[in-house]
């Protein structure tokens, strides 16, 4: 754990800094208590600039998560709700950006021989090839999560292999949901950190 200088913390910062050390040396537990510390307020930070509560939920787990896995760059000089609040926002705002740039509509309008508009829409049905492209990433998918600890890989399986919602995982596991969401998330970073480095991405 590490040593540094926190006096100048107030009470609640100080209990922060404490959990945090303990999520850094591997606590599952003080990552759930941070997460359910922090998430309605994170929650709320989102949902003023996205304006829709699912999204807002959504994103609000990937910023947590993303605070998590970035502990290491938090220095005490300030409180952690200031520090992850602008994680927050910075990942707000990038998810905003984002769907500016991608917001295209499905439906392209063209002329036709004669002048005429017409509108051509791109046929959602997979080839055999596309089919086939498709079954194998699935094979190199599940090979991966195969390799996962129990907790992370039963999570994953449960979600996108039985595509089961994260309430039914929650009860099924007698877990919180957010907790479900968080893990979840975390576990999809291990698997992107491995087949990146064998060159798949999911």
């Amino acid at each position: 754990m590490e040593k540094k200088d926190v006096k100048h913390l107030n009470t609640k910062a100080r209990a922060d800094w404490e959990l945090i050390q303990k999520a850094k040396d591997g606590d599952e537990m003080a990552y759930d208590q941070l997460m359910s510390k922090y998430y309605h307020h994170v929650y709320m930070e989102v949902l003023t600039r996205v304006k829709r509560d699912e999204v807002a939920r959504d994103l609000a787990i990937e910023a947590l998560t993303k605070a998590f896995t970035q502990l290491h760059t938090y220095e005490p000089r300030f409180a952690f709700s200031t520090w992850l609040k602008r994680v927050t926002v910075n990942h707000t705002i990038d998810y905003l950006r984002k769907k500016q740039l991608n917001t295209t509509s499905i439906d392209e309008v063209i002329k036709n021989e004669d002048g005429e508009m017409s509108i051509q829409i791109e046929s959602s049905a997979l080839t055999p090839q596309q089919q086939f492209e498709k079954s194998q990433r699935i094979d190199i998918v599940r090979s991966y999560v195969s390799k996962l600890k129990d907790a992370y890989r039963s999570l994953i399986e449960l979600r996108y292999f039985n595509e089961l919602s994260y309430e039914e995982i929650a009860q099924q596991l007698g877990i919180p949901l957010g907790t479900v969401k968080a893990r979840l998330h975390r576990a999809k970073g291990m698997l992107n950190q491995m087949m990146v480095g064998s060159r798949h991405t999911i």
